[in-house]
């Protein structure tokens, strides 16, 4: 069976689907290695044209310079502005996030099942941007949560979510925004309700990073107690801890091995919720 009929079948085939939300720390800013660039067997990825293809990073192309780039910062499009863009020689693809190792790790423990990735995070996203009819703070003709409830419900003909990952705070933390905890819980509350799923169907946050600039450091509480105050009081709400994660280099970003240690991290603790 080749590429194109690997997909084709897989993509008829009931998946287990997990939503990917929050912003640039859920939508990866990580360097793809090798290992990032091949498919990875009964692991797939929806599309914003909602066409099934196999998760090769960078799997969420939320931004302008996320994908193919030359020495030279010239960015790379291929005659399909979906699919990645091998790089040659040394061209590098930036993009990297922590959903795929959640994938392949899901896929690893379901044999014969197929796991379909649903790409929604959007970076530099506030939790404003993540209620209904909530704009993009970047992109005014951009609407994250209403497109994630759009690209979800179209994933969801084709198979069941079974869990929604979370990534999302960086930017509250600097606008110290208030009422974080009533505004999170909200989220959970509308994914859903909106995704008509059951309360058992875990979510599953990242807590903030120790790496941030101090216009971010010195607020990222605002986040971490309402993880805190949520895994106590919702239903199937998890958290798992980035404090020993490392950054790209710019004091923002998990580099590519955190990522995919946090994308182990979330793994287990789906795996202990369920």
């Amino acid at each position: 069976m080749n590429d194109t009929e690997w997909t084709k079948c897989c993509s008829n085939t009931e998946k287990l689907l997990v939503l990917l939300v929050g912003q640039s720390n859920m939508a990866g800013r990580g360097y793809a290695g090798p290992d990032d660039l091949v498919a990875i067997p009964n692991l797939l990825m929806i599309r914003p044209d909602f066409k099934w293809q196999p998760a090769i990073e960078p799997i969420t192309r939320d931004r302008k310079f996320i994908g193919t780039f030359q020495q030279s910062g010239e960015k790379i499009v291929g005659s399909d502005p979906f699919e990645t863009v091998l790089p040659e020689g040394d061209q590098k693809v930036v993009g990297v996030g922590l959903g795929r190792t959640f994938g392949r790790l899901l896929a690893e423990a379901n044999p014969g099942k197929v796991v379909g990735l649903i790409p929604c995070a959007v970076g530099g996203t506030s939790i404003s941007a993540w209620m209904p009819g909530g704009i993009d703070d970047y992109d005014h003709e951009n609407h994250p949560y209403d497109n994630a409830v759009i690209k979800a419900a179209e994933a969801q003909k084709s198979g069941k979510i079974v869990a929604i990952l979370w990534h999302q705070g960086e930017t509250d933390a600097k606008l110290q925004t208030a009422d974080y905890t009533e505004k999170l819980r909200t989220v959970v509350h509308n994914f859903r309700r909106d995704l008509h799923l059951d309360n058992d169907v875990p979510f599953i946050a990242g807590d903030m990073a120790s790496f941030y600039r101090e216009d971010i450091r010195e607020n990222i509480g605002i986040v971490d107690q309402a993880l805190e105050t949520l895994v106590k009081e919702e239903p199937s709400f998890g958290c798992v801890t980035t404090k020993d994660m490392m950054h790209r280099g710019d004091n923002l970003h998990f580099d590519t091995e955190s990522l995919h240690k946090l994308g182990e991290r979330y793994f287990k603790a789906y795996q202990q919720m369920i």
